[in-house]
């Protein structure tokens, strides 16, 4: 997704669910629809995909938005920017898989006003981003992976984060790389990278996993990500 400019961010509560107040956020993405962002700013919606809004505004920089932190933008008044109908690329990869490089640089902490925050990764020469985050107080190495529903973490990232074999079901199955695979549902007491820390994530353990995938039960509770120039931006 991308990143609004740091000037123009305001505070925004990491959540599982709708920021804006009920009837007012979005329900969907609908191209050409006007909206109005968390930030008070307003812009057309010039494409959309995976709870993603890509919000064009009146000086043609187009943002990503997750579709709950928008709500309909109030009639335009005389005078005000118009806002281009052409969407530009949005250079956003729709999912970043295959096993993690050694070439990925640590990240980058962005400063981006007194509340909100960010992190930058690059990704490695075949384009992947790999990261290391606390599970449960342990260190997981992960591959990032937007086109995963969920996390899902190798049985020994699981053991290591104090998940125990006697408290996995693989009453689940998943298609992976290496075949069709048995899946154990769990929830993760709280995934922490640098700074930012998301608790009760949604998770799964997988039997033929060789990585463990940062998927979109994780992302999708961010404020935004974007994956551009060879870049991984979160920020909550």
């Amino acid at each position: 997704m991308r990143k609004r400019p740091a000037l123009a961010l305001c505070a925004v509560v990491v959540a599982g669910g709708p920021s804006l107040a009920g009837a007012h956020a979005l329900t969907t993405c609908a191209v050409g629809q006007m909206v109005t962002d968390r930030e008070n700013k307003t812009g057309m919606i010039v494409a959309a995909g995976n709870n993603l809004c890509q919000v064009e505004y009146p000086d043609g920089q187009v943002y990503g938005w997750i579709y709950w932190n928008l709500r309909p933008a109030a009639p335009a008044q005389p005078g005000s920017p118009a806002v281009g109908a052409s969407p530009p690329s949005t250079g956003r990869s729709s999912a970043l898989t295959g096993p993690p490089g050694n070439n990925a640089s640590a990240p980058t902490i962005l400063r981006a006003g007194p509340a909100v925050r960010a992190l930058v990764y690059r990704t490695d020469q075949r384009g992947h981003v790999a990261l290391t985050a606390m599970v449960n107080g342990a260190p997981v190495r992960f591959l990032v992976d937007t086109g995963a529903s969920r996390v899902t973490l190798t049985a020994e990232d699981a053991r290591a984060a104090g998940i125990g074999p006697a408290e996995l079901v693989f009453n689940q199955r998943s298609q992976t790389a290496n075949g069709l695979a048995r899946e154990a549902a769990v929830t993760l007491r709280e995934i922490r990278i640098d700074r930012l820390s998301i608790d009760n994530v949604s998770a799964a353990v997988n039997e033929n996993l060789s990585v463990s995938l940062l998927g979109m039960s994780f992302l999708r509770r961010l404020k935004s990500f974007e994956m551009r120039d060879g870049s991984l931006t979160i920020s909550w």
